[in-house]
């Protein structure tokens, strides 16, 4: 605590406090309880147990209609299940790669089971929603790489420091949707979808396709598939009207996925 004698002194919180007191008004509170029952149940694996506590404070330290309002909002919320579960360390030691610009041995578990160790230059985390992942440039290869955290094992301490490259927030973006969108699956295939991009995207996420504005009217969907028949049915079912670019084995299902539904309509 800091102090200053006289009639205009008083107290004050000093800047070495390591956690300041807070005053929240009944909405933040509510904001910040609600927020904290959702990290309770997160992807991040140790990061459970800390929102808990923190959330059980919080509560004892509210009125009672505060914390009626809290139960309303948390009995009306149904949170769905989720994948991909990351540890906390792994997580809190990719962030400090990247802060330091520190390079970061790492084991990897790839999409087939096989293991790796390499050294990557961690740039930037992202969060899908359902998945966290780490966007790095791979020395030992040239190239950027998107690698999933959960199949991420960090070793510490970090290695030696590196020089950042430019990479703007929009190609993260870009360059992660392609990644995570097409690399993992057998075939890969290109649409152009006759319909606004902004109403194409509100059937496919970011984790599903990479969807890219063309006119007003029409965007173009690139997405992969374990098959041409999956991707076919997927796409048909949104109801719009497309034109395939890239893909002969896919056009050739839709032909053969069509007559067997014109048949079936004649019965």
């Amino acid at each position: 605590m800091d102090s200053v004698a006289g009639v205009g002194g008083g107290y004050r919180l000093g800047v070495g406090a390591a956690i300041p007191p807070l005053v929240l008004s009944a909405d933040e509170a509510v904001a910040i309880a609600v927020g904290l029952r959702a990290a309770a149940g997160t992807t991040v694996t140790g990061i459970e147990d800390a929102a808990a506590r923190a959330l059980v404070k919080l509560e004892q330290s509210l009125s009672p209609q505060t914390r009626e309002h809290i139960s309303a909002v948390e009995q009306a919320i149904v949170p769905l299940g989720t994948t991909g579960n990351v540890d906390l360390d792994t997580l809190v030691a990719v962030a400090r790669s990247i802060r330091e610009s520190r390079a970061l041995q790492i084991d990897y578990r790839r999409h087939d089971g096989t293991e790796l160790r390499r050294s990557i230059e961690a740039h930037r985390i992202v969060h899908t929603g359902t998945r966290w992942y780490v966007v790095a440039w791979d020395p030992d290869h040239g190239g950027w790489r998107t690698l999933r955290l959960d199949r991420l094992h960090p070793h510490l301490p970090l290695a030696g420091s590196f020089v950042p490259r430019d990479i703007p927030d929009d190609a993260v973006r870009t360059f992660t949707t392609r990644s995570i969108t097409s690399a993992p699956y057998r075939h890969r295939y290109r649409v152009r979808m006759h319909a606004p991009a902004a109403e194409v995207t509100t059937h496919f996420g970011p984790t599903v396709a990479d969807v890219t504005s063309i006119d007003e009217d029409s965007c173009e969907l690139t997405a992969g598939s374990n098959s041409p028949e999956e991707f076919a049915l997927y796409v048909g079912m949104t109801g719009i009207d497309f034109d395939v670019l890239e893909g002969d084995d896919l056009r050739r299902s839709l032909a053969s996925l069509g007559a067997r539904l014109g048949r079936a309509s004649q019965t």
